[in-house]
């Protein structure tokens, strides 16, 4: 796994930071990507290995956000706020266009990411509506037959409808 770079201070650093951000969110939609044929597929042991996958992706993602975040404040500008792209708007150079195409492809990958885990979020929901509707009709099942038996296995009424035979 790419580690972030713990504190940087020029535009070439920056560079750099923006590629690694750039390739980790990539990869992190892939992982959203290969998340939802698994969810589709109803593939439960492969959603797993991906929940862990995902979660590395993710803290990997806000340990470069933040590096980002330290160096746009650094600068002068808000790190939460549109920083980045006021910093960009005040440094235009041959680098810098670089950058902004960088941080335009970024935003991309960030906008997809997050309708993926939109989608990807669904489709969990409607597969855990299904599971619950399924057990609790298997509950309702095994309750309704507990309620023929008895405890010493001899068939018993239920109390529903009149015996046969009986008027």
């Amino acid at each position: 796994m790419l580690a972030a770079n713990p504190a940087f201070s020029s535009p070439s650093d920056l560079a750099q930071s923006l590629d690694a951000e750039l390739t980790a969110y990539r990869d992190f939609v892939q992982v959203l990507q290969t998340e939802q044929e698994a969810l589709v597929q109803g593939d439960i042991d492969r959603l797993i290995e991906l929940a862990r996958l995902k979660s590395e992706k993710v803290v990997l993602l806000s340990q470069l956000a933040e590096q980002r975040g330290r160096f746009i404040a650094a600068q002068g500008f808000d790190q939460a706020h549109g920083g980045m792209g006021q910093w960009l708007a005040q440094h235009k150079s041959s680098q810098t266009a670089r950058l902004s195409e960088t941080w335009k492809q970024l935003l991309e990958q960030a906008e997809t990411a997050k309708q993926l885990n939109l989608i990807n979020g669904s489709l969990i929901e409607t597969r855990l509506r299904h599971n619950q509707q399924a057990l609790a009709v298997l509950q309702a099942a095994a309750n309704q037959s507990n309620s023929l038996y008895g405890p010493d296995g001899q068939t018993h009424s239920s109390g529903l409808g009149r015996q046969i035979g009986k008027v």
